[in-house]
């Protein structure tokens, strides 16, 4: 008995010891932005003008111990669409949100990561930044947990095992919800101190909600060079090729001649196989100490909000000016394309074909009030187009602890978005 209460008084110590040791910080950021277009939308015969307001908070709350991290990440916003052009989608307001809460425990050779994480979305403007349409209704919910581990073989090999399960539905009743399970092997080799080699094996299954269990299964093998060539260049190329099966009730096609990459429109999975390449390569140099470009091209196989396969094709260029401390400004030029339903390797249908670029100014006003304007020109090639202009106003705030603590999660949250801007018609697109 005296045992078990000396191991019990041991253990409420140890907790107790580590949570008091744990390093807390809560920052937060509100944002109010507001849009005008003439053709927000990108409609062919667009209603008239569009005005958006966008109000928008996050708020993260981190705490730290020598060997852990655990960070919460919330969203909220509200946007409200005003003018003729509302008229042209279903959903003139919204409030679109995100919560995201992740583990990171490090050991001398291995780190180990488990999240969950739900967020409320807006169809109609993620499938316009995808896929260059907007005929999507309503809002789409995602739920997902995910975890992995990263053992070190060597100074120059790391090796890494993730996992994502999710689910998404949607407010409209014409969508159909649908689960997802992948994983992803990974090994990372340092060639170098300034290039590594990357290899990957990502396995997906794809499952709808529908009375004919339409299901995909989807193999991802890739490799990758990501190398700092001088202290003003550095440059980086992925390739791999992607091999998918579709089916219903468990019956596998024999057939490998069926189209299985769906448009634009609700997934309807056909039955049958294909394979096909995907790859981007990238290059980013500093013309000068405030000055840099970046340039990238991708041939990507991406799966969209409702579940379906596209394939895209993007060029792009970034440059960016840093004025001084407190003001900077950039602009961007991008051409994509997008295929019809067909299959992997062969040649689509039909192909949409987008534009868009625009200038950029960024001004802070204080430490923790800051400023944004720019214009933006897109267009849907033979379709339509559209000018819009852009003005936000945003306060940084610091509840408590260290006001830098969690900059590096919010550098992690941004890397992840540009990877996943890959493929995508309008990558920037709010």
């Amino acid at each position: 008995m005296k045992t078990s209460v000396f191991t019990a008084t041991l253990c409420v110590g140890a907790l107790a010891t580590s949570a008091f040791a744990a390093e807390f910080s809560v920052k937060g950021n509100v944002n109010e932005t507001l849009e005008a277009s003439d053709n927000y939308f990108l409609n062919a015969h667009p209603s008239g003008t569009t005005a958006k307001s966008l109000t928008n908070g996050t708020v993260d709350f981190l705490a730290l111990t020598p060997t852990t991290r655990y960070l919460l990440d919330t969203n909220y916003s509200y946007y409200k669409y005003f003018g003729p052009g509302a008229a042209d989608t279903t959903l003139t307001w919204g409030t679109p949100a995100s919560a995201n809460f992740s583990i990171d425990h490090v050991t001398e050779l291995d780190r180990y990561k488990l999240a969950a994480s739900w967020s409320r979305s807006d169809a109609a403007v993620t499938q316009l930044a995808q896929s260059g349409v907007a005929t999507a209704h309503g809002s789409v919910n995602t739920y997902n947990v995910n975890g992995g581990v990263t053992h070190d073989l060597g100074r120059n090999d790391t090796v890494s095992l993730t996992g994502l399960a999710s689910t998404v539905s949607f407010t409209d009743p014409t969508q159909t919800p649908y689960k997802d399970v992948s994983s992803t092997v990974l090994w990372v080799h340092s060639v170098s101190p300034t290039t590594t080699w990357t290899n990957s094996v990502n396995f997906d299954w794809f499952s709808q909600d529908n009375a004919a269990d339409s299901q995909r299964l989807m193999w991802r093998l890739a490799t990758g060079v990501q190398s700092q060539l001088s202290p003003r260049l550095s440059v980086s190329a992925d390739f791999g090729w992607v091999f998918a099966n579709a089916y219903e009730n468990g019956n596998l096609a024999a057939s490998t001649a069926t189209p299985f990459i769906a448009g634009v429109t609700p997934f309807q999975p056909l039955v049958g196989a294909g394979n096909g390449w995907f790859g981007d390569v990238g290059l980013s140099y500093r013309l000068l100490k405030d000055t840099s470009i970046s340039l990238a091209a991708a041939h990507a196989i991406i799966p969209l909000f409702t579940g379906q396969l596209q394939l895209s094709e993007t060029l792009g260029a970034f440059l960016s000016h840093e004025i001084n401390q407190s003001s900077s400004w950039s602009a961007f030029a991008s051409y994509g394309q997008t295929s019809a339903p067909g299959q992997i390797g062969q040649a689509a249908g039909t192909t949409s074909e987008f534009f868009s670029t625009g200038i950029n100014y960024s001004y802070r006003i204080t430490r923790e009030w800051r400023t944004n304007m720019s214009y933006t020109f897109r267009e849907s090639i033979g379709v339509a187009k559209s000018n819009t202009i852009l003005f936000s106003l945003a306060r940084d705030f610091t509840l408590m602890g260290n006001p830098t603590a969690i900059n590096q999660a919010e550098l992690e949250r941004s890397r992840q978005r540009a990877r996943q801007s890959i493929g995508q018609v309008f990558p920037g697109f709010q």
